[in-house]
Parts: C-alpha cells; structure tokens; sequence
C-alpha cells in the first residue's frame, strides 16, 4: 500500500508539473547560480549544501582545472552542474 501510494504521488505531481506551469518552480525548483565570474557564491552554495569541494571536484570531471575558468556555474534541478567558461577574447 505505501509503494503503491507514494507512485501515486509521484504520479501526480509529474501531471501537475506539466499541466500547471505556474506550479513548476515550487514543485521542481529554479535554477540557482553557484559561481559569478569565477567565484563561488557562499551564501548559495550553503543552502543547498554544496562545499567547495564537491564544486572543484564536479570542475575537474569536466575537465576544467580552476574557478578563474568559469564565468557561471549553475544548480540545475536535475541535480547537474552547468558551467559555462569565460570566453578568451
């Protein structure tokens, strides 16, 4: 009963998700900036519970070897880290 009720709620929280866009961000969340041009964002980082560590850690599986490389990185909300590097010009 308590597996098939908690599908049930997955399930319908999924179809709320599509069918209300507006109630997208409370279920799912946002986006959230973790590093602006090259530094870690604190205040962030500690509210989701990422030490900088995890972060340089995540940089490093993605072949980029320091902060000063990163112009943005970003929370998504799969759990995924986007960074975007600094451009060369």
């Amino acid at each position: 009963i308590v597996v098939g009720m908690i599908a049930a709620l997955q399930v319908g929280t999924s179809y709320l998700s599509f069918r209300v866009p507006r109630l997208r961000p409370v279920l799912d969340g946002l986006p959230i900036v973790v590093i602006e041009d090259g530094k870690p964002i604190q205040k962030n980082l500690h509210r989701e519970r990422i030490s900088v560590e995890e972060l340089t850690e995540e940089m490093r599986q993605q072949q980029i070897a320091s902060l000063d490389e990163v112009q943005w990185a970003v929370l998504e909300t799969s759990g995924a880290i986007s960074f975007i590097k600094k451009s060369d010009s």
